[in-house]
């Protein structure tokens, strides 16, 4: 089985066109991810945050994305 730091090794050694591809894989994966309707307008958000990914270098989204996944917190007990 492969673990996370093999498939990290394997991206290291993609070509430009391979990185580009898995990008785009990935980026219509997470596009078939169903959201769970709540109290949230999901339209309005995925319309909000696909602005703000407009706007930013793959540089700067990147290190966002880093920054969001630096810290785990633990979820409440939902008996709180």
């Amino acid at each position: 089985m492969m673990v996370f730091d093999d498939v990290k090794k394997a991206v290291d050694r993609f070509s430009p066109e391979e990185l580009r591809r898995l990008r785009e894989y990935i980026e219509n994966r997470e596009q078939t991810l169903k959201l769970q309707p709540g109290t949230v307008d999901m339209d309005s958000l995925l319309t909000a945050l696909e602005d703000i990914r407009a706007g930013l270098s793959d540089e700067e989204f990147a290190e966002i994305e880093r920054a969001m996944n630096e810290e785990y917190i633990e979820p409440l007990d939902d008996e709180a």
